[in-house]
C-alpha cells in the first residue's frame, strides 16, 4: 500500500483537501480512535449496479431495508423536534429505529470504502503517519473479522426463518436478518477492499488533536469543543459522533 506524507494539511484551521475519500482518525481518548466519514445520504451506498446473480438480490434487499431505515429515521427525527406525544408502542419503535439507523451510520464508511480507489486519512498531529497508518491496518483487519463473523450467523439465522415465509403476513425476521447479512457482506467486502486495493495517504490535521481528551471533559465543554473542531472541518455529524463514541466508552475504540 502507498503511503505519502503531507508535514501539515490543515490551512486556517481548516483540512486540506486529499486525495480521494477523506476519513478521520478521530482521537477519544489518549491512545483511542475511531474511523469517521461523512458521505451524501443519497450517495449510494454500494458500488457494482452492474452486479448479477446473487449479489444483485443482496444489494437489491440491502437497498429496499436502507431506504426503509432513512425513512423512518427522518420521520423520527420530524416527530421529536414537533414534540409531538406518541403512544408507548411509538416511542419503542422509534426507539428500534434509531438504533438501526447508528448501525447503519457505523458501516457506511465501509460501504463507500469497497468503491474507492484512493483515500486520504487524516490524522491528529501528534502522531506520525506511520502510527496513523498502524491504526486504519488494525481498524480494517479487526473489522473486517467481526463482520465476516455476523454475516455467517446473521445468514445462518435468515435462512432458518425461512419456513415462517407461508405464514400471513410479511416474514419480519427473515426481512430483518436478510438486511443484516448482506449489511455485514458488503462491510466486510469494504474492509478488505481497503486493505488491498485502496491507495492510502495520510495527512496531519491539528483540529483532531484537540479531541484528544473529550472522554475527560463534562458533557457540555465536549460538546462544545466537537462543536467547533466540525465547524472547523467542516464535518456536519462530528459533535454527535464524538458524544456517542465517548458515551460508549473505552471497549467501543480502537487503541495504538
Amino acid at each position: 500500500m502507498l503511503r505519502t506524507e503531507k508535514p501539515d494539511a490543515t490551512t486556517g484551521g481548516r483540512t486540506a483537501p486529499g486525495i480521494g475519500m477523506n476519513i478521520y482518525l478521530v482521537p477519544v481518548g489518549p491512545e483511542r480512535y475511531e474511523l469517521y466519514c461523512e458521505v451524501d445520504d443519497h450517495h449510494a451506498t454500494v458500488g457494482g449496479e452492474t452486479a448479477r446473480g446473487w449479489r444483485q438480490r443482496a444489494s437489491g434487499v440491502f437497498h429496499r431495508g436502507l431506504a426503509y431505515i432513512d425513512s423512518e429515521r427522518r420521520q423520527r427525527l420530524a416527530r421529536a423536534s414537533a414534540a409531538e406525544s406518541r403512544t408507548r408502542g411509538q416511542r419503542i419503535r422509534d426507539r428500534v429505529i434509531g438504533w438501526l439507523a447508528e448501525r447503519v451510520a457505523e458501516q457506511r464508511l465501509l460501504w463507500h470504502l469497497r468503491s474507492q480507489t484512493a483515500v486520504t486519512a487524516h490524522h491528529p498531529d501528534d502522531r506520525s503517519s506511520a502510527e496513523a497508518e498502524d491504526v486504519v491496518q488494525r481498524s480494517l483487519r479487526g473489522d473486517g473479522r467481526r463482520h465476516l463473523v455476523w454475516m455467517l450467523v446473521d445468514a445462518f439465522i435468515y435462512l432458518a426463518s425461512l419456513p415462517l415465509t407461508p405464514i400471513p403476513g410479511p416474514n419480519v425476521l427473515a426481512l430483518y436478518f436478510s438486511f443484516r447479512a448482506a449489511g455485514h457482506l458488503l462491510s466486510w467486502m469494504g474492509a478488505r477492499h481497503g486493505l488491498r486495493r485502496v491507495q492510502w495517504q495520510y495527512a496531519a490535521c491539528a483540529p483532531l488533536t484537540t479531541l484528544r481528551h473529550v472522554a475527560t471533559m463534562n458533557p457540555s465543554s465536549r460538546e462544545a469543543l466537537a462543536r467547533e473542531v466540525a465547524a472547523q472541518l467542516t464535518l456536519r455529524h462530528l459533535d454527535t459522533f464524538v458524544e456517542r463514541i465517548a458515551l460508549a466508552g473505552p471497549w467501543y475504540t480502537r487503541r495504538v
